[in-house]
């Protein structure tokens, strides 16, 4: 068996980012929620609103395009907070995220996100021209870019604010014409090369490295599935480049290194059971009680006591 990845994010201070519960965007289409602006088998856009300060640990499953309308939208990563204001545009890729919202006393925030599809992003690389010498792309890998909004971008996400919750006929027909004019003004734009690079390495062919994808979510409830698109490749590909790597299947391999974790934290912790499975990537404290007996012949509960009378 090879031996444990690192565990990213597993300093004290980063601690907090672990116990939150995984939210999934786009979700399904679901036309009843006003919130979103949705067809029969697409989610195009959120528009989210907080009247109080809110942090959520979020997977996008796509890549996205974030204009904050008020207030500030923040972005926690181990070494580094990223701030967006309205003055700003935000392309973020798919992966997972602590999110949190900056609202000012008697305000709200708002901000609309545009989720945009690969094919989308593949058919744009093909009309974005090569990279401008002398400009500043994003680096290969960069999980986002933040750059100022323009006159001309914020008469767009002024225009499309009013689509949500209006009923319109085509809507879609509609919306990927909307989708590909934004992404035009932003490769048209002032910061168009930073643009253009990101596009270009966001929906590039080749696969993610599978120790980092791994090593990044262990502790994140994500299915294998899940995996497998931030890993850029189909599911068949990464199971077999995952047995290859780590002689076992996928969920065998991860299943063993997060109940190690749990083993760890129920030795040196107070922390509940159920806070237990949530650190350690179970969403379901019976089913994460069920595989720790299985693996160890005792309860997490009973291991804990064990440690304690010794």
């Amino acid at each position: 068996m090879s031996e444990m990845l690192s565990i990213a994010g597993n300093s004290d201070r980063e601690w907090p980012y672990l116990c939150h519960m995984l939210h999934r965007f786009p979700p399904p289409p679901d036309k009843a929620d006003t919130s979103f602006i949705a067809s029969k088998t697409e989610t195009f856009a959120k528009l989210k609103t907080e009247s109080l300060p809110n942090q959520r640990t979020v997977l996008m499953t796509g890549h996205t395009l974030i204009f904050v309308l008020e207030g500030v939208k923040l972005l926690h990563f181990p070494d580094m907070t990223v701030r967006a204001s309205p003055g700003e545009v935000i392309l973020l890729r798919k992966g997972i995220y602590v999110m949190a919202e900056y609202v000012e006393d008697g305000l709200d925030f708002e901000a609309v996100m545009l989720f945009l599809p690969g094919k989308l992003l593949r058919s744009m690389v093909a009309h974005s021209g090569p990279r401008e010498n002398g400009h500043s792309g994003a680096r290969r890998n960069d999980s986002f870019v933040v750059f100022p909004s323009t006159e001309v971008i914020d008469s767009f996400k002024k225009g499309f604010r009013g689509y949500f919750g209006a009923s319109l006929r085509g809507l879609d027909e509609l919306l990927p014409l909307k989708q590909r004019e934004i992404l035009l003004l932003l490769l048209e734009g002032p910061q168009g090369d930073r643009v253009r690079s990101f596009i270009r390495d966001a929906v590039g062919d080749e696969p993610a490295d599978i120790d980092y994808v791994v090593s990044s979510y262990l502790l994140q409830p994500v299915t294998i599935e899940e995996l497998a698109n931030l890993a850029n490749c189909s599911l068949a590909k990464f199971k077999r480049d995952f047995r290859e790597r780590y002689q076992c299947s996928p969920r065998a391999w991860i299943n063993q290194q997060r109940l190690a974790h749990a083993r760890m934290l129920l030795q040196n912790t107070d922390t509940p059971i159920a806070g237990v499975a949530r650190e350690c990537g179970f969403d379901n404290a019976a089913h994460f009680i069920q595989l720790f007996r299985k693996a160890y012949g005792v309860t997490p509960t009973a291991a804990r006591a064990e440690i304690d009378t010794m």
